[in-house]
C-alpha cells in the first residue's frame, strides 16, 4: 500500500557534482551532455557580440526577473511549442535546480504531501526530504509514465498539495507521458486541486513528433514550469527558465533573496546566441548524436551485460534505465567498477526509501566518449557477470 511520509535523501547532488570533475574517470554517472554537443563557436561569438555591443548591461546589476530581451525569446520559443505565455509571465533562473527549489519551497509547505514519480531526479529528492514535506512515490510503469488509473486513487485519497514531475524523458527513467495523458493528468489535478511542477529540462531533445508541454493545455493555474539550456547548449551558462503563474512576484522575491539575479554576462550572451544561431538546427543534430549513442551503448549491453537485462529505450535523450537480476549486488557493483575507473549511477539514489531496493543503474551516453563509452560499458558488463 502507498502511503505518504517523510523520508531522508539517500543521495546528494555535492556528491555527484563532485564526482564529474575528476579526472581520469570513465563518467557514465554525470548527467552531463557531451563536451563535444557544446556550440563553442556560436557562443564565443555569442559572448563577444555581448562585451562589444552591450557591456555596461552584461557587466552590471540587473532585474531579479531577468534580461527581458532573452524572456522575449523564451517566451517566443515556448509560443511556437503551444504555451500560451509572455515575457512578463517568465523570470529567468541560475539552472533549473534553482526553478525547482524555489517552486517546491512556495507551493508546498511542511508536512504537505508531495507527489513524485518513482523513479525520480535524486536533486529533487533531496529538495522534498530536505524541506520536510510528505511525499507520495508514484511508480513508473514503464517509459510511458505513471499510471493513471493509480493516480486517480491516491489523488482522490489523499490529495496532494503538489505534483512534482518531469514530463518528458524523466531522468532518470526515460519516461515521456503522450499527449493524451498529460491532458487527462491534468484534469485529475484540476479535481483533487493539485498543483503541478512541470520539470521540462529534456523537452526539446524529445524524438516525438508534436509533443507538447502540460503546461501548453492550462494558463498558469494549475501548472508552474521550469526547464533550462543545460541539456541543450551547455551546463556551464547555467541558464533556466521558470514560469510561476499565479506565484511570478513571489518567486521574483525570492530570487531575488537568494542572488538578486542570475549571471547577467550569461544572459546577455545567450539571448545573442538564440538571436544570431539556428537552434533547432542544432537541436537536431543533438538528437541524431544522442541516438547514435544510445543505439551503440544498446548494442553493448546486450553483447556484454548479464542475460535477462533490461533497457528502458528512452525516446530520445542521453541517458539510459538499466535493470539488471534482482540477484545482483549494485553496491557490490559500483565500488567493484569505480576501482577500475568506471562511475555509473546507482539506482537506489532515485528512491525515497532504503525499504525500495532495485537493481537498476542510470547510464550517460553521450558525456563520455565515443572510446569510452565502450571500454565503460564492457568493463561494466564484466563486472556485473562476476
Amino acid at each position: 500500500m502507498i502511503l505518504p511520509y517523510t523520508f531522508s535523501p539517500r543521495a546528494r547532488l555535492l556528491e555527484f557534482m563532485r564526482q564529474a570533475g575528476k579526472p581520469n574517470l570513465i563518467n557514465l554517472a554525470a548527467g552531463l551532455p557531451s563536451a563535444d554537443c557544446i556550440p563553442k563557436a556560436e557562443l564565443r561569438k555569442a559572448f563577444d557580440a555581448a562585451f562589444d555591443e552591450e557591456s555596461d548591461v552584461a557587466l552590471g546589476y540587473h532585474t531579479p526577473d531577468g534580461d527581458y530581451r532573452l524572456r522575449q525569446s523564451v517566451a517566443a520559443r515556448l509560443t511556437s511549442r503551444g504555451v500560451t505565455v509572455t515575457a512578463d509571465d517568465v523570470v529567468t533562473t541560475t539552472g533549473c535546480t534553482q526553478a525547482l527549489h524555489g517552486m517546491i519551497r512556495l507551493r508546498a509547505k511542511p508536512g504537505d504531501i508531495v507527489a513524485c514519480e518513482a523513479p525520480a531526479y535524486y536533486a529533487t529528492l533531496e529538495i522534498l526530504g530536505d524541506t520536510g514535506l510528505r511525499v507520495l512515490p508514484l511508480p513508473l510503469r514503464d517509459t510511458q509514465g505513471v499510471d493513471l488509473d493509480l493516480v486517480t486513487t491516491l489523488f482522490k485519497r489523499y490529495r496532494p498539495k503538489l505534483f512534482v514531475l518531469c514530463s518528458t524523458l524523466s531522468n532518470p527513467s526515460g519516461a515521456t507521458l503522450s499527449n493524451s495523458s498529460r491532458k487527462a493528468l491534468l484534469e485529475i489535478c484540476r479535481k483533487t486541486e493539485t498543483q503541478i511542477l512541470e520539470d521540462e529540462i529534456y523537452g526539446e531533445l524529445s524524438e516525438i513528433e508534436g509533443l507538447q508541454p502540460i503546461r501548453s493545455y492550462d494558463d498558469g493555474t494549475t501548472v508552474s514550469y521550469v526547464t533550462s539550456f543545460s541539456k541543450t547548449v551547455s551546463p556551464g551558462i547555467r541558464v533556466g527558465i521558470c514560469l510561476p503563474g499565479a506565484d511570478r512576484e513571489k518567486f521574483a522575491l525570492l530570487k531575488c533573496q537568494q542572488d538578486m539575479h542570475s549571471a547577467t554576462m550569461c544572459e546577455v550572451a545567450f539571448r545573442k546566441y538564440l538571436e544570431r544561431s539556428d537552434f533547432d538546427q542544432h537541436l537536431q543534430y543533438l538528437k541524431q548524436f544522442n541516438r547514435a549513442r544510445r543505439e551503440l551503448a544498446e548494442k553493448i549491453i546486450e553483447e556484454h551485460f548479464p542475460a535477462n537485462t533490461r533497457i528502458w529505450e528512452a525516446s530520445g535523450g542521453f541517458m539510459l534505465w538499466v535493470e539488471v537480476p534482482s540477484n545482483i549486488d549494485i553496491e557490490r557493483t559500483y565500488h567493484a567498477a569505480f576501482e577500475q575507473n568506471v562511475v555509473f549511477s546507482r539506482g537506489g539514489a532515485f528512491f525515497t526509501t532504503g525499504e525500495t531496493e532495485t537493481s537498476a543503474m542510470r547510464l550517460n551516453c553521450s558525456h563520455p566518449t565515443e572510446k569510452q563509452l565502450v571500454d565503460g560499458l564492457e568493463i561494466l558488463g564484466k563486472t556485473l557477470s562476476r
